[in-house]
């Protein structure tokens, strides 16, 4: 049995969902339950040991500084995300993605904005050239790719709302371009 020791994270969250899954498939209410507590109380100890290591780190001289490098590390990002404890707020961070993806979306001449940030919900805007001019994959695959981008920095968001990619009338375009 691995204990995740050293393991990828990716490998390690598949364990995690195997596990997960096997737990709710236990035919024993109270072991479940049992387990549920036991693995909530793990959680919450470690949360509040990072708190005060955060309280730690924010207090140095050079504590902003050290922040800004502990959430350049995915693991370490997705840990304080985990337990509340990123020191940017939801707007900064999805505001953050966005800036990531305009090179690459200004390439097909288009634009990302936020519209508004509420109740865990981001709508964002695509502006540019019609989509009905930007090649059938990358239109299919653009939404993906822009909710992708929000999510890894976001993912305690709720919903994405990305208005100006009608794909079906981009649908229509190519249809008729044929």
């Amino acid at each position: 049995m691995s204990t995740g020791n050293g393991e990828d994270p990716q490998q390690a969250l598949h364990r995690l969902q195997e596990l997960i899954r096997v737990l709710d498939a236990h035919p024993d209410p109270a072991a479940k339950e049992t387990t549920r507590e036991l693995l909530a109380l793990v959680l919450d100890l470690h949360g509040i040991g990072l708190a005060k290591l955060m309280g730690i780190v924010t207090a140095a001289e050079d504590g902003t500084s050290i922040l800004a490098r502990l959430v350049e590390d995915k693991q370490v990002e997705a840990m304080l995300l985990l337990h509340g404890l990123h020191p940017d707020d939801l707007e900064t961070r999805v505001r953050r993605a966005v800036e990531r993806l305009r090179p690459h979306l200004g390439v097909h001449g288009l634009r990302l904005d936020v519209v508004e940030i509420a109740s865990g919900t981001v709508r964002l805007r695509v502006h540019g050239r019609g989509a009905a001019m930007i090649k059938a994959p990358l239109l299919w695959m653009l939404p993906g790719e822009i909710e992708d981008a929000v999510v890894e920095a976001a993912p305690d968001i709720e919903k994405i709302l990305i208005d100006g990619l009608d794909l079906e009338e981009a649908a229509a375009a190519v249809r008729a371009a044929e």
